[in-house]
């Protein structure tokens, strides 16, 4: 139900640390006795003890399915086994790739070693811990729901945010923003879907509780701003009997991430860091060139709008201006054929007189 929690994150990178480090041990030769193993994989002994570390780590394990995870587990060792040999007798495992890919995971796992240790010592939450989270977080428990939403993500710093609230509160459906957004080139990601109350951001869920259906709004997250529509939604209340254990699980993982970035803060603090060649500086250096690169990528942006704009604006004076001179050779068009016309009409000779009046004419100097 947290999983998206960052402690929980952190505790599931530990998990996949600790499990590369048995794996990695698996690379060289054990010294094991005859019980301890197995499996043998082309005189490569695989023992309990590996099976049982990634067994510690894996999640959904009860008595009933136990047999059948070591069995899984036990055949994963073995495949990887087969292409750890494989990739041994080719000297895979002596390219300068894999060497840098080792050292790094062994940097990795020692440095989250102590992590480790720091968040397994914190005290462990108690039943009362849970029932006043629980109290606290009706969202998530007594009133959670089930939502299906529409919803619009901007990375954070988004472009204007005041034009972009202007815009969510005046449009009338999602698929407007998304047009608008596309005009502005404004970068954004569209999602929709059933998402329940802890698939949503926490610093976000509080706010979206108080959405009506067909409501839409612009909430800001911890890293990106959200436009979120209520599509519909319905109530899926979790009992406290069946949460408080999970809480007992998400405030442990909580209490290690806070002691984690506490000691974190603290070690740097005590150790003596020199940076040199291009890093040189240090932090204060990093963070003027970050808010320099930010500062010049904005004034680019500013700089490509404007242009854009002048261009659009010189663009549609030339095409103007190519209209009124077509309208104006036209016009001139016309006048000249009605001058030519007029001029034709007025050099036109006198008609012959009719045949019958000619006649009456001899008729009578005859007579």
């Amino acid at each position: 139900m947290f999983s998206r929690h960052p402690g929980a994150r952190l505790f599931g990178a530990a998990a996949i640390a600790l499990m590369t480090s048995v794996l990695i041990s698996g690379c060289g030769k054990k010294d094991v006795t005859s019980t301890q193993v197995v499996a043998k994989v082309d005189g490569e002994e695989i023992s309990v003890h590996q099976v049982n570390a990634v067994l510690s780590k894996s999640v959904g394990v009860t008595p009933e399915n136990l047999p059948n995870a070591k069995r899984e587990i036990l055949d994963r060792l073995i495949e990887q086994q087969i292409a750890i040999n494989d990739a041994t007798s080719k000297k895979l495992d002596r390219s300068p790739e894999v060497v840098a890919a080792i050292e790094n995971a062994k940097r990795e796992i020692i440095a989250r070693s102590i992590l480790d240790q720091i968040a397994l010592a914190q005290p462990k939450p108690t039943d009362d811990d849970a029932r006043q989270y629980f109290a606290e977080h009706p969202e998530l428990f007594s009133q959670r729901r089930l939502f299906n939403l529409q919803e619009i993500t901007l990375r954070k710093p988004a472009t204007d945010i005041s034009e972009i609230a202007a815009k969510v509160a005046s449009a009338k459906t999602i698929e407007e923003l998304s047009v608008w957004l596309k005009e502005k080139n404004i970068e954004f990601a569209a999602n929709a879907g059933t998402r329940a109350a802890e698939q949503i951001p926490l610093e976000v869920l509080p706010k979206l509780q108080q959405f009506k259906d067909g409501q839409m709004a612009l909430i800001e997250g911890n890293d990106a701003f959200f436009i979120m529509r209520v599509v519909a939604s319905r109530l899926a209340p979790v009992e406290e009997s069946q949460a408080l254990q999970k809480i007992k699980m998400f405030l442990f993982n909580q209490r290690g991430a806070t002691a984690i970035k506490r000691e974190r803060a603290l070690l740097k603090e005590k150790a003596k860091v020199e940076y040199l060649g291009e890093f040189a500086g240090g932090e204060a250096a990093f963070k003027a060139r970050a808010e320099a690169e930010a500062t010049a990528a904005l004034e680019a942006e500013a700089q490509a709008k404007a242009k854009a704009v002048a261009d659009a604006d010189a663009l549609a004076k030339i095409k103007a201006g190519e209209k009124a001179a077509i309208q104006a050779e036209s016009e001139a068009q016309s006048k000249a054929r009605a001058e030519a016309k007029a001029l034709s009409t007025s050099n036109q000779k006198p008609a012959d007189p009719p045949a019958t009046v000619n006649l009456e004419k001899g008729i009578k100097g005859l007579k």
